[in-house]
């Protein structure tokens, strides 16, 4: 078996907490109406691998198509208080069929609705993870949606990829699969081109993979592969395997026993500590502190912390304890990290060394602004 094949097999056989994205297309008939099949199939194999010790978490999509299907409605509107008024009825009839589903094989699922801030902010992150392993604990199922019906912009994901990506930072995962209506990523797209040949491992989801997708707009969904392949990076990135894959008709026992199906992302386990993964994953920064050219050198290739005496200025207003982003004299991000200080204390103390800055903070001292334990370099 060549490496990487035997790598994935590896990968995929001992992966055991697992966050499953189901997609509008995915979950939904042509009809627009809840595919009965699809689900039954789908939780019956997570009833038999749950007996095994296996975690999952559910990311579903759907609430808006069920919304516009119970109402009529033939095209997703544009206007944000429809949509939170068709994700709102159509969340009902969504957790109503997987409750359904799990009490028939004597399962019970919990709902959890996310909005971006609680991944901004550490207390939140922190109580929903631990609301999510409570939940496990229980031997529940947690089904995860973004709360559609109060997010506004600057609360959105954008979609479930990224959702799906985002808790599978929150409960550190082995694994996230994305459920798609093709079989992986290909070469082109195989729905026109018949020689189109299947990518069964990608080691980094660079510009030349994206470079070979084709998406088409759907009404019902917001997501295509693009998506995807974004929310793979970030999961994998975040030190989570990845598979895309067919979810029309590949069966979850098949892709857990092995079997050579979808495309696997192998994950990079640098941000595996628990802090530095959630920094990595906030992709929200509160401001901006340049640095010059010695500063980046200490960061960068001796690992250290971030000092005053080697800031140039802030951008942005911040206090302390918040996600700012470290930037280079060329104005290139570099890094990111919890601040001690917040933008109006380190206007006052920049390029200062250590030792004189004692005098200009009247309240908790700090040697460094950002300290290596609560950084990260990108």
């Amino acid at each position: 078996m060549p490496l990487n094949r035997k790598y994935r097999f590896l990968y995929l056989t001992k992966a055991r907490k697992i966050v499953l994205k189901l997609g509008t297309k995915v979950l939904l008939s042509h009809h627009q109406d809840i595919n009965t099949e699809r689900i039954d199939k789908l939780v019956d194999d997570i009833v038999s691998f749950k007996e095994k010790g296996y975690k999952f978490y559910i990311v579903t999509s759907g609430a808006v198509g069920l919304g516009m299907n119970r109402l009529g409605v033939e095209t997703r509107p544009t206007d944000l208080k429809k949509i939170q008024a068709l994700a709102s009825i159509g969340q009902c009839l969504l957790m109503d069929k997987w409750n359904d589903t799990f009490q028939k094989k004597g399962l019970h699922v919990g709902q959890i609705l996310l909005t971006h801030d609680i991944f901004q902010n550490r207390n939140r992150f922190l109580h929903a993870r631990d609301c999510l392993g409570a939940m496990t604990e229980y031997g529940t199922v947690p089904v995860i949606n973004e709360n559609d019906s109060v997010a506004v912009d600057e609360l959105k994901f954008g979609d479930n990829d990224m959702l799906s990506a985002l808790t599978a930072s929150l409960i550190d995962a082995d694994l996230l699969v994305l459920f798609t209506d093709t079989d992986g990523v290909f070469t082109k797209n195989p729905k026109k081109y018949p020689d189109a040949v299947r990518i069964r491992l990608i080691e980094e989801v660079n510009d030349d993979v994206f470079k070979m997708i084709e998406d088409k707009q759907n009404p019902f969904s917001l997501g295509g592969m693009t998506s995807k392949l974004k929310a793979a990076r970030l999961a994998a990135e975040g030190g989570t395997g990845v598979v895309i894959t067919d979810g029309m008709h590949a069966r979850l026992k098949s892709l857990l026993e092995g079997e050579d199906i979808g495309t696997f992302i192998k994950p990079n386990l640098k941000y595996r500590k628990e802090k530095k993964k959630w920094i990595f994953f906030n992709q929200q920064i509160k401001g901006k502190i340049v640095i010059d050219a010695g500063a980046e050198d200490a960061l960068v290739n001796h690992l250290r912390s971030l000092l005053p005496g080697g800031i140039v200025r802030t951008d942005g207003d911040f206090d302390e304890g918040a996600i700012v982003g470290i930037f280079n004299p060329d104005d290139v991000m570099i890094g990111k990290g919890i601040t001690h200080y917040s933008s109006e204390d380190i206007e006052r103390i920049k390029g200062q060394r250590t030792d004189d800055i004692r005098k200009e903070i009247d309240k908790r001292f700090y040697e460094e602004v950002i300290h290596r334990d609560n950084m990260i370099i990108l």
